[in-house]
């Protein structure tokens, strides 16, 4: 197994409770969406920050940990597994960001140069969040519209996934439909010796662009998963048609970044 790269000191991490849309036909009886929940951590560095889903790392390493045979307790019999499977690198490589996600069985990796929204400040805006004194401020950045409210009281220019370029840490982020929702629940000072690494395997992804990688996302259908195995189906004629029909159908799909 190769050791993850140290890529540089950790500082803090930041937890952010999140609210996400899969499928966006799907409404309850009053027309409110189906969200998803899961915990996304964002660690920050000296130079380097990295955000991915803490819920959705758990669960793969239960899940790997009973592939090896060993015991392992999972409550309830639906764990958590998360919506977001993307790992996002800000400052990594220098000048860059690296943003790694997945679909069906294929990994990307996208490599772009930094960037960060351009915000308007509201002016005379205020709100507490865990006892910090926030200012609102949105942005039109990827496709969405943005409100944030971030607070000086804590100097990092940083935030969930990509938004970022405030004069303090996003507590509070959403888009203009409310199909995502970012809470930050709780943050914490980093010991001396933690660090912010990267896995060496990010690096075998196939390259890809943001733009292709969110096409091929919002083509992708049941039938990919079994592309390039032995497996067969055997059922009646009428079955097999609605079945045949259900595998093509492009699975839901809600990227950040709309194009």
């Amino acid at each position: 197994k190769d050791e993850k790269r140290v890529i540089d000191k950790l500082k803090y991490t930041i937890t952010y409770r999140t609210k996400s849309v899969r499928d966006t036909t799907k409404l309850d009886s009053v027309g409110r969406y189906n969200y998803g929940n899961e915990d996304m951590q964002l660690e920050v560095g000296e130079k380097v920050s990295y955000f991915y889903s803490a819920t959705r790392r758990a669960y793969m390493e239960n899940l790997l940990k009973s592939l090896d045979g060993r015991s392992v307790q999972i409550q309830g019999s639906k764990p958590a597994r998360g919506n977001l499977s993307m790992d996002f690198y800000r400052g990594y490589p220098a000048g860059k960001s690296t943003y790694l996600d997945e679909v069906i069985r294929e990994k990307f990796r996208i490599t772009e140069p930094l960037e960060q929204p351009q915000w308007d400040i509201i002016a005379d805006s205020t709100k507490q969040i865990l006892n910090y004194d926030c200012q609102m401020a949105r942005c039109t950045f990827k496709g969405r519209t943005w409100t944030a409210w971030f607070t000086a009281d804590i100097p990092l220019d940083n935030g969930p996934w990509k938004l970022c370029g405030l004069p303090g840490l996003i507590l509070r982020a959403y888009d203009s439909k409310q199909q995502y929702i970012f809470d930050c629940v709780g943050m914490k000072q980093a010991k001396e010796d933690e660090n912010i690494t990267y896995d060496p395997k990010f690096d075998k992804y196939a390259t890809a662009t943001m733009k292709e990688f969110v096409e091929y996302k919002t083509k992708a259908t049941p039938q990919d998963v079994f592309v390039g195995t032995n497996v067969k189906f055997e059922m009646a004629d009428e079955d097999m048609a609605e079945w045949l029909k259900f595998m093509a159908k492009p699975m839901p799909s809600n990227t950040l970044e709309v194009y």
